[in-house]
């Protein structure tokens, strides 16, 4: 068995660092939109790979 903590306190942080960055960039008054929606996809996949991860540590 892997264990797969270390990996998903990574993919939190990581999660967490793109929250604020998104929180950054709609605080400018010249909103880039292209690098806003950028950073909520890769949040999704991060928020997606931690689910997985989640249900991969409860079936073992």
């Amino acid at each position: 068995m892997v264990n797969l903590q270390p990996r998903m306190e990574n993919l939190k942080v990581q999660h967490a660092y793109l929250e604020a960055a998104i929180r950054q960039e709609e605080q400018h008054v010249w909103k880039n939109l292209i690098k806003i929606n950028e950073l909520k996809k890769q949040k999704l996949k991060q928020k997606d790979a931690l689910l997985r991860m989640s249900l991969q540590v409860r079936q073992q």
